[in-house]
């Protein structure tokens, strides 16, 4: 390993941030994400970021610098499929109209540029991701380009999602969230379709390891997720560190797996080190979230110099200082931000987003609090358990009719939320999966712990509203 010269003046933490994008870069090179010896017409891509919203600025820059790495790759554009809200680039918030960037700096590059998005606004959703991913163009959303996944059995697909998650489920910008059984359903029918001669995920979310229980050791689908099943992923490059060619961004401008995987440039020179070594290595230097893997590990044996790389793609490994956040704290550390580096005459309104941003947070705690003080009534220990116990979800039916009722009962925090269910509060999907894997010890069937959720959500909400199961 060649450290740059500025390595040693690093705190712990930032060498711990330079460590893991190297060794995940070249990861994901080894995986395939460089061109390979294969054709390029052999090999599709399908790219979504499942946010809306300035605040969520980092998802839609992860998503067009990995168009951009696609393309770079010598993947056709026609076989890469880009969805995502497409609306951070021209908000009223953007420094800089028109474009995305995905790291600091004076000379960094606009990464919206020529990113040719095939499914944008309101049409996003859950279901059409499904559509796209297993070839289905029926009854497709007016609006968009189309395109769904042509691949065969003798192509390689790489599916790259970016966004929100928790326990089970991952976000979207519009309609509601997806759960695990249902991506598992739609991997199952490209598999059935046999859509793929190999297949890597790459998934970007907080406990994205919990989005992939059904995949198979010779199923030929590899996932990578940003995090385990218990924990949340990180952003990156945010304030005060967010400052691109002189001005603050006011938002973080990537996620640290998904940075880490595309920031790298030296793909071609390791001919003897294994997948499975670089992925241990990667694993043993991060401390902020652990990169995990799933599925088909035949891969892990083959060396990277096995992986024929036809173009060394020169985006210049990023050592820049940058500044970390839980993503479930991001919209507080941002909007405390804005507040100190707003003008004068923009102090108010910033600290009034400041002090809305705390309240929903302290709602969203006790919301989910009465949920488990009404499940667990007098049982002794009951209550911190269901709220910090790390079950694994098992009891989809349950989990799914709960984390349904959130979604349209629960109070709609922010604008952009689709429904009961943002970025902070999704770390509560583990309470529900807690409940439902709990039923025998509570004594109560999933009916009675969904008539509890509906009557938090009810309280919350102020209003009457009727159950759906």
């Amino acid at each position: 390993w060649i450290f740059p010269p500025s390595y040693n003046h690093h705190s712990p933490c930032q060498r711990k941030n330079l460590l893991f994008s190297m060794a995940f870069g070249r990861v994901a090179a080894a995986f395939g994400l460089m061109a390979t010896a294969s054709a390029a017409d052999d090999r599709w891509a399908v790219i979504a970021a499942g946010s809306s919203s300035f605040w969520n600025y980092r998802h839609q820059a992860d998503a067009c610098h990995a168009y951009q790495l696609m393309i770079k790759s010598g993947i056709p554009a026609e076989q890469i499929i880009l969805m995502m809200e497409d609306d951070v680039a021209n908000a009223t918030e953007n420094p800089f109209p028109g474009k995305l960037y995905n790291k600091p700096g004076d000379d960094s590059p606009d990464v919206y540029a020529g990113c040719k998005v095939d499914y944008r606004g309101s049409i996003v959703t859950a279901d059409l991701f499904l559509k796209v991913i297993t070839g289905d163009d029926s009854n497709l959303p007016k609006g968009g380009s189309g395109k769904v996944l042509k691949s065969t059995e003798n192509d390689r697909v790489f599916l790259n999602f970016v966004d929100h998650g928790g326990v089970g489920i991952i976000a979207f910008p519009n309609g509601p969230y997806m759960h695990a059984s249902d991506l598992s359903k739609g991997l199952k029918t490209m598999q059935s379709k046999k859509m793929f001669k190999e297949l890597t995920f790459y998934m970007e979310a907080c406990e994205s390891g919990s989005m992939f229980p059904d995949l198979t050791k010779d199923g030929k689908i590899f996932a990578v997720t940003a995090a385990n099943a218990q924990e949340s992923s990180w952003g990156f490059y945010c304030s005060p560190n967010d400052i691109v060619k002189g001005k603050h961004m006011g938002s973080c401008l990537g996620d640290l797996f998904s940075i880490a995987w595309m920031e790298d440039s030296d793909a071609a020179k390791f001919s003897s080190e294994t997948i499975k070594q670089q992925v241990t290595k990667v694993t043993a230097r991060t401390n902020k979230s652990h990169v995990t893997t799933f599925g088909d590990l035949s891969l892990e044996s083959e060396t990277i110099g096995n992986f024929e790389v036809a173009e060394a793609l020169k985006s210049s490994l990023s050592t820049e200082e940058g500044t970390g956040y839980d993503v479930r704290d991001i919209m507080l550390h941002t909007a405390y931000w804005r507040w100190v580096q707003a003008a004068e005459k923009d102090k108010a309104a910033a600290w009034n987003d400041l002090e809305r941003i705390v309240s929903n947070r302290k709602a969203d705690e006790e919301l989910f609090a009465s949920v488990t003080r009404n499940a667990c009534g007098e049982l002794r220990g009951c209550t911190e358990q269901m709220a910090f116990d790390k079950h694994d979800l098992k009891d989809n039916e349950c989990h799914q009719a709960l984390a349904k009722i959130v979604h349209e009962q629960c109070p709609k925090r922010e604008a952009h939320n689709t429904g009961g269910w943002n970025g902070f509060n999704m770390k509560f999907s583990q309470t529900l999966v807690n409940l439902c894997e709990s039923k025998q010890t509570l004594k109560k069937e999933s009916q009675e712990l969904a008539q509890i959720v509906q009557e938090a959500c009810k309280a919350a909400q102020g209003v009457e509203t009727a159950i759906v199961i």
